[in-house]
């Protein structure tokens, strides 16, 4: 997978630059899965078109891949990211809000792929 180049600094804690930044959405096959919630959002139409079915099990239903990046970015217009389901999109990207983790490891990284490591700080008592 070919990484696109990391984004400098701090995302915009608005999501204002989410559009020009897109880094998230840059990350190999299999790695956006949908839930039973996600299909209702999105719909027969749009799920024939933008997913497909795991013919493993436990049968994940993931988005599509171009092989380095979500098949629903839409790439056309150079330094825009915008998204084709971004009103229906799965529950996998709406937890990669400006500033999360998975944000700043695919901004730090150009993508966002299995190097992301999520960690749990516990309080003290």
């Amino acid at each position: 997978m070919t990484a696109i180049t990391a984004i400098q600094g701090e995302p915009d804690p608005t999501g204002s630059d989410c559009v020009s930044c897109g880094q998230c959405c840059f990350h190999g096959p299999n790695t956006v899965h949908l839930l039973e919630p996600d299909e209702a959002r999105m719909g027969e139409p749009l799920l024939t078109t933008w997913t497909f079915l795991d013919s493993r099990p436990p049968r994940w239903r993931f988005l599509k891949n171009t092989g380095e990046r979500c098949a629903a970015l839409d790439t056309t217009t150079p330094g825009q990211f915008p998204c084709a389901l971004y009103e229906v999109r799965p529950d996998d990207c709406r937890i990669v809000e400006p500033g999360s983790p998975a944000c700043l490891e695919a901004r730090r990284l150009g993508h966002l792929g299995k190097s992301v490591l999520f960690l749990r700080v516990q309080s003290s008592p």
